[in-house]
């Protein structure tokens, strides 16, 4: 009997585990794409970034598609966006490179149960460079885009405007404000190995976050905006963009209900064995 018990239990633990965890994001104030290139054999500068950035999302997407998608871009931001996937470890784990066009957002974004069929959405940096989309274009998706990383997938996004982040978050504000110089903090250079502050700093950067909470912040400016340090990279492993940081995503169909048969099963032996 008490073997039972334990089976019963551990087949409750098994299937709170299947719950699925929510993704990893990264928010950026760059526009890495415009300002990198491919030489010597490696991405430089800002592209190297972007390798990194997706390189620190892979291991928290759990859709179990590995897929990137670059939402839109074309011309050089799409150079950019593929230089940084086809030289990143990713290729060689089975990843995968998708672009959807902005002409098919509604059908991309329409998929039932948050599957868009992709581990990693990919937002260039709008009209800081040829082929960029407005910030504007994902604001009738931002709650699909938050939905899908409930359900496990991850974002990284560069200064497009956020205007779909503020439909979300409207407490969490983006300031237009050009400038030089970014400084990687602890979390930033945990995040990013082998990054460094020049690799941020070869072209300017255009937005920067406040009212961030708790929030990690990965880079600051290295200069004084208006007096501060202001947060121009900010992410979080886990969580959606309105619950930053809560790993537990959305559970499985029908888990719930099982988790309580297997409970109420071993309740029921308990019962009989002490009657």
């Amino acid at each position: 009997m008490k073997r039972f018990l334990m089976t019963a239990a551990a087949a409750a633990a098994m299937l709170i585990g299947s719950a699925a965890h929510a993704g990893p994001f990264i928010l950026a104030g760059t526009d890495a794409d415009d300002h990198g290139s491919f030489a010597s054999g490696a991405n430089q500068d800002g592209w190297f970034f972007m390798q990194r950035a997706l390189e620190n999302l892979a291991p928290g997407v759990t859709t179990g598609n590995k897929k990137v998608t670059i939402l839109g871009s074309t011309s050089s931001s799409l150079t950019a966006a593929s230089s940084a996937f086809n030289n990143s470890s990713l290729v060689a784990l089975g990843w995968t490179l998708e672009v959807i066009s902005t002409a098919n957002f509604a059908t991309f974004f329409g998929n039932a149960n948050n599957d868009l069929g992709s581990g990693i959405l990919m937002m260039d940096s709008g009209a800081n460079i040829g082929g960029g989309v407005a910030g504007s274009s994902f604001v009738p998706y931002a709650t699909q885009i938050d939905e899908f990383l409930e359900a496990g997938g991850a974002l990284f996004s560069q200064a497009n405007g956020y205007q779909w982040l503020s439909t979300l978050l409207p407490g969490l504000t983006v300031t237009s404000s050009q400038n030089t110089g970014l400084t990687l903090t602890a979390a930033g250079s945990s995040a990013f190995p082998g990054l460094t502050n020049a690799d941020l700093s070869a072209g300017p950067w255009h937005n920067y976050f406040n009212n961030v909470g708790a929030l990690p912040v990965l880079a600051r400016s290295t200069n004084l905006v208006g007096g501060v340090n202001r947060d121009v990279i900010i992410g979080s492993s886990s969580g959606s963009i309105t619950n930053p940081g809560d790993p537990n995503g959305v559970p499985e169909p029908g888990s719930l209900a099982l988790v309580g048969l297997a409970l109420g099963g071993a309740v029921l032996l308990r019962r009989r064995k002490t009657a």
